[in-house]
Formats: structure tokens, sequence, C-alpha cells
């Protein structure tokens, strides 16, 4: 009577001879029961002009900046994850492999991937996600959800993002299992990966990978963020090469060279490893939210 004829709920306690307070409970206990759904239908439209800005700026392949229409965290990612998932629904092809790192942002992503009718698809993770304490990095969900969406056969990287020297980063990439599936994401037409900045809130930092003084270092040597673990400077330059050669994963320049290099980020925070990864032209296609973009027009002094 409510929902479907539109009558008030004191016309409805009147007709069912109940008071408004009960019809107000019994409403309340068909959504929570399921009985109703609610769903809030918006525009998922880009805004076009800061896209178009920074496209632009960084001759980039596409940008896609999601409006901030409810200012929260997880509204914020969740657009970005609809958004970004509709893109791949646009781009796979039969017989593509997709390169897929992790973090919390492709957690975002991956729970809005549907089923796609592409064939023959494999997916590969890029970099280590093996953590060193309890905190997981989510690496094997994220890539079963692309595996369910995608009926594609998996090839990941079970070993650690970040290990202790050169010589055993070289030792594990020359294993067999590993190489395979580093050879697999060099050959992937898609990646797509999480911008990551330089933070005591970091996977990586949280994941038991940097002792105090070491990140301390890191932050001495410029680093603003990261990409697949990598991580570099505001002008795109790694900013650790010792650092960098003990990272098991896909190398940056490696990611330079594929046809979809999709970076998605969010959050103003986020600005300076969101610019310093468009320097090094490590990423081609881009997708944040509209807080992020103006912070980032911002920083570089361009006026839209």
């Amino acid at each position: 009577m409510y929902y479907e004829f539109g009558y008030k709920q004191d016309e409805i306690a009147k007709m069912e001879g109940i008071s408004k307070a009960k019809v107000s409970r019994l409403l309340d206990k068909a959504h929570k029961e399921g009985i109703v759904e609610i769903k809030v239908v918006y525009s998922l439209q880009s805004i076009d002009e800061l896209a178009d800005t920074l496209r632009e700026y960084f001759d980039l392949k596409k940008v896609y900046v999601v409006p901030v229409t409810v200012n929260h965290p997880d509204a914020i990612l969740n657009d970005l994850g609809r958004a970004v998932s509709n893109f791949l629904g646009e781009i796979v092809k039969d017989g593509d492999v997709i390169g897929v790192s992790w973090g919390t942002t492709l957690h975002f992503v991956v729970k809005h991937l549907e089923e796609y009718p592409a064939e023959n698809i494999r997916v590969v993770q890029l970099n280590g996600g093996v953590t060193k304490n309890y905190l997981s990095t989510q690496s094997t969900t994220i890539m079963e959800r692309f595996v369910q969406a995608f009926h594609a056969v998996p090839y990941m990287l079970p070993v650690p993002a970040i290990v202790d020297s050169i010589d055993l980063a070289r030792a594990l990439v020359a294993d067999s299992n590993v190489k395979q599936s580093l050879d697999l994401g060099r050959e992937a037409r898609i990646a797509l990966l999480g911008i990551g900045r330089v933070s005591e809130e970091s996977i990586l930092v949280k994941a038991g990978y940097f002792k105090h003084e070491e990140y301390d270092e890191l932050l001495k040597n410029g680093s603003v963020g990261d990409i697949c673990s990598r991580y570099f400077r505001l002008d795109g330059s790694i900013a650790d090469d010792e650092l960098n050669q003990r990272t098991v994963g896909i190398t940056l320049d490696d990611l330079s060279a594929k046809e979809y290099t999709i970076g998605v980020a969010n959050g103003e925070e986020k600005a300076e490893a969101i610019i310093g990864a468009l320097r090094g032209k490590y990423i081609n296609t881009l997708f944040i939210d509209e807080v992020s973009a103006q912070k980032c027009l911002e920083l570089l002094n361009i006026t839209k």
C-alpha cells in the first residue's frame, strides 16, 4: 500500500486499524528483511572538462573523472569501481591477457565486475602479494573475482612483493613458475592497477615490508607513490634503485608498453602519486575522482 499504491502512513494506519508508529515499524522491518529493496540511481558521467584537461596535458589515451556526488571514501570508490568495470567490458577481447595488481582500490573494482562474454581469457597477477604478517593484500580475492567474471585461467604470483636481498629477488624471478607469470604479465594487453601513496597507512607498510627507518629513508629519497610495489618520485623517476631490484613483479617500464595500462586512484592525498605516475608514463588510462583531479590541476598550476 505504501510503496506500490502511494498511500501515506497515516492513511494506512486508519485503513488497517493500527497506529501510525506500527506502520512505520512494519515498513522498516520489510526493508531490513529484504521484502522491500531501495536502490539509489544517479548519473555516473565523467566530469568532462577536468578529464579533458588532464588527458591533453599528459597525452593520455583516456581519463575518466568520477563526480563526487556523496563525499564519502567508500561511495567514491564504489563509483570508480563501477566506471572501471564498465570500461573493461568495452575493451576486453577474446584471447586477451589481463594483468592485475592488488590493493584497496581494486577490491572496489572487482565488487562491480559482471560476467563478460569474452572467451579464452587469461588473468595474471602483476606483483607479489604474500605478506609478512596477518594482513591480507586481498590479491587472491581480486584474482578470483576476475576469473569468475571472465571465465578466465588464473596465473598467480605467490611470492612476497619485496624481499630482503637483490640475490633472493633474482632467484625467485628465475623460478619457472614465477617466470611464467612474469612473462605472461609482460605479454598482457591490458593492465589494471591501483596508484598508492607513500604513507604509514599503506598496505605495504602495514603488511610488514618496511622497518620504520627504511620507510623514513624512502621519504628522504623523495618518493611520493608506488605502482605494483615499485616506488617513484614526483618527476616519475625510481625513488630507490636497490629497493626496486628487491621487488618481485612486473617493472614500470613493462607497464609503459601496454595498449591499456589503467591506473585507478581516489582522494586529494594521492594527487602527487598520480602526477608522478603520469610523468613517468607508467599509465596511459586514468580513473580518478573529481577531488583528486582538481588537486592534481592545482599542483600543476593548471587553470581549466
